[in-house]
């Protein structure tokens, strides 16, 4: 799309990810590059539900703004449309038993010329990286944790790996009513937006985003390459990335139109029997501010136990499920409509809102699922991750009480990996040096989910305590509370140039 020397260049990418528990994606998307309009909705509900809330989500969205006439206020057309859609699947959620527990989350952006306009319900995000290369996060996670956070009770690298983290606090459909967080803002040329599910930000932290978005490759290349890295990392949830890039159309020298035009495309977590998109809602507050990102030195966090108390929210909490995948394909239609009225369009919002809602009823007669009384919070599908990412942050948050735990030594490469570690962060270097040998020597063994972490580690490890000054620039990095005494850390430093 060309808006006033502004050109769009996006691609997208939608996967069901590796759990054997979410068998279809849920996630839908919305890449509607003529219009400009580009989202995410996270389906929640288990078994049909959420793909269903997720894609009407977008259907209603995509609709409203394809209606849109030349002058139209493009930020009050996104909030009544996120509206309508609540409206609809809240509706729908009673109307049909099956559908009971369906609800969704959306993040949307539409850009005309120099102009994006952002809304946002629930825990997807919006990032935004600008042509100096500083990295913004500009939505706010609608999740428990988050509110504790942005409340002061809760630090954020508690959050990071508190069990409540996959809580979201507001959603699409989950209440008759639902607040929608707006934002506009200018940009420059040369901007670049990703829009994403928690699929992928559970996986690839901030630092890593900035990091894949300021590579010269194309977005379709970003995304395929965003998959990569949260397959490696077990793929736990339905994973949904959307990559929009706004560049000067003057300084375009080798592509031609037909070059930079983008087949419009919704996609979501389809249903088996549908080629129809769903994306992934998102709930913004009222007067948030762009959050810049400071890049850490490194993405690991020491988890904390906090108890969360629901006493500072009336509202009730969703707690994500299952999944399933659709690809919905909205055609893009002649701009030149006749809509020339703000009021026709709400109509016409009506009118589609309610043909879906009559067509996924006929479906829901032919296929009805099994019911899903309760929404339960989302777990983590790959044990063997799971259970090593716990143990390796609990090392990390208190090394030396890990060590006292340990009775016998591990003869597993994962527990001798975890035990070294604990060692090199309590600054025992000799200690760390013989139990990460041991480790690598029996990383054939090691569980294959684990094993490529695990050898770079391991390596990195070894290659602090070999050398004498990589080790005073370690102990300079690490809390002091994590080493024992500075005269304990001198002679495992001597020890360790000895050896």
């Amino acid at each position: 799309m060309t808006v006033n020397n502004f050109q769009i260049d996006s691609a997208a990418i939608s996967d069901r990810g590796l759990s054997e528990k979410r068998p279809q994606n849920e996630d839908s998307y919305l890449e509607l590059n003529e219009q400009g309009l580009f989202a995410v909705a996270d389906g929640v509900g288990g078994a049909q539900a959420g793909d269903v809330a997720s894609q009407m989500a977008v259907e209603v969205l995509g609709e409203a703004f394809i209606n849109l006439h030349q002058n139209g206020d493009a930020e009050e057309m996104m909030k009544i449309a996120i509206e309508r859609a609540n409206e609809a699947i809240f509706q729908m959620s009673h109307d049909l038993e099956q559908l009971s527990t369906m609800a969704t989350t959306i993040v949307a952006l539409h850009v005309s010329g120099n102009i994006a306009t952002i809304g946002h319900v629930g825990d997807s995000r919006l990032y935004r990286l600008d042509p100096k290369g500083d990295f913004f996060r500009e939505t706010e996670d609608h999740s428990v944790v988050e509110e504790e956070v942005r409340a002061g009770r809760m630090t954020a690298a508690q959050a990071i790996n508190h069990p409540s983290k996959n809580i979201i606090s507001r959603a699409l459909g989950a209440e008759q009513s639902v607040v929608v967080d707006m934002k506009t803002i200018m940009i420059e040329p040369n901007t670049t937006f990703l829009i994403c599910s928690d699929g992928i930000t559970r996986h690839i932290d901030d630092f890593q985003l900035r990091e894949l978005l300021l590579y010269k490759d194309t977005p379709a290349n970003i995304c395929q390459r965003m998959k990569e890295i949260c397959y490696e990392r077990g793929a736990e949830d339905n994973l949904t990335a959307v990559i929009a890039r706004v560049s000067d159309k003057s300084a375009e020298t080798n592509q031609t139109p037909a070059d930079l035009e983008e087949s419009t495309v919704a996609t979501a977590r389809p249903l088996q029997t549908s080629g129809e998109v769903l994306a992934e809602p998102f709930v913004l507050e009222e007067d948030i501010a762009t959050q810049q990102l400071a890049m850490p030195v490194t993405a690991d966090s020491q988890p904390l136990e906090t108890n969360i108390t629901n006493e500072t929210s009336e509202r009730p909490f969703i707690q994500e499920t299952e999944r399933t995948e659709k690809i919905y394909r909205a055609e893009t239609q002649n701009a030149s409509s006749s809509f020339g009225k703000f009021l026709s369009s709400l109509a016409l919002l009506l009118l589609g809102a309610g043909l879906g809602a009559g067509a996924y009823y006929l479906w829901a007669q032919n296929n009805k699922p099994a019911p899903t009384p309760v929404i339960t919070e989302m777990q983590s599908p790959n044990i063997p991750y799971s259970s090593f990412e716990d143990a390796r942050r609990s090392v990390d948050g208190d090394p030396n009480a890990f060590i006292n735990k340990i009775v016998n030594l591990p003869q597993d490469a994962e527990g001798l990996y975890l035990l070294g570690r604990a060692y090199l962060l309590a600054g025992k270097f000799p200690e760390a040096k013989k139990t990460l040998d041991e480790a690598r020597n029996k990383l054939a063994q090691a569980n294959v989910v684990n094993s490529k972490v695990l050898a770079t580690d391991i390596a990195l490890g070894l290659a602090i305590i070999d050398e004498a000054a990589a080790q005073n620039k370690f102990q300079t990095q690490v809390k002091p509370n994590n080493l024992e005494t500075n005269s304990q850390i001198n002679v495992n430093t001597n020890t360790a140039m000895q050896r």
